[in-house]
C-alpha cells in the first residue's frame, strides 16, 4: 500500500517514487520505539498544524484479543415503488386494470432526443417522475411501440378529469 501511495503521488507531481519517498519520509515515536512513516505537514497561521500521516503504527497480533460482535439491527425492507405499481394493477394511462405489462427504457437520457420532434405525454411522464418504467396496459403498451397515441392520456397525465 506504501508503494502504491508512492506511485500515485509521483505521477500526479510528475516526479520519481525514489523522489517522493525522500520528500515525505519521516521517524514518528510510538509505544514500540521509532517507526517509518510518510508524513506531510501543513503549517497553518494561529493554528496547530495539519499533519497527514501515512503508516508509523506497530502492526502486531494480539493473541488475547476478544471479538465481540454486535447482532445488526434488522430492518423490515418495504416494498419498492415499481413493486407498489405493479401491484395496483392499473395502467397508469387509461386506468384499465386488464393485461398489465410494463414499458421499460435503457436510461432516462433516451426520453430527451435532441433534435427530434415534440415528445409524447408518456416521454414527459416518465422524465417527470425520473423513472425508466411505465405501468400500462396491452392496449396502451401496443401503441406506444407502435408509435399510436396513448388512449386517455391526457385524462390522466394531465390530471384534467
Amino acid at each position: 500500500m506504501r508503494t502504491s501511495l508512492l506511485k500515485t503521488l509521483a505521477h500526479k507531481h510528475k516526479s520519481s517514487v525514489a523522489k517522493m519517498a525522500r520528500k515525505y519520509r519521516a521517524k514518528v515515536e510510538t509505544d514500540e520505539g521509532l517507526r517509518t512513516c510518510l508524513q506531510v505537514t501543513v503549517p497553518r497561521v494561529d493554528k496547530p498544524p495539519l499533519i497527514a500521516r501515512f503508516g508509523g503504527i506497530p502492526l502486531k497480533v494480539k493473541l488475547t484479543a476478544t471479538i465481540q460482535d454486535q447482532a445488526l439491527a434488522r430492518h423490515p425492507l418495504g416494498r419498492t415503488e415499481l413493486l407498489q405499481r405493479l401491484l395496483a394493477d392499473t395502467c397508469e394511462v387509461c386506468g384499465s386494470t386488464q393485461n398489465i405489462e410494463v414499458h421499460h427504457i435503457r436510461k432516462l437520457a433516451n426520453l430527451n432526443p435532441t433534435g427530434r420532434k415534440a415528445k409524447p405525454d408518456w416521454m414527459h411522464l416518465m422524465a417527470s417522475r425520473q423513472r425508466k418504467t411505465l405501468v400500462l396496459c396491452r392496449k396502451c403498451h401496443d401503441d406506444l411501440h407502435a408509435g399510436r397515441p396513448l388512449r386517455g392520456q391526457t385524462e390522466r397525465v394531465t390530471g384534467e378529469p
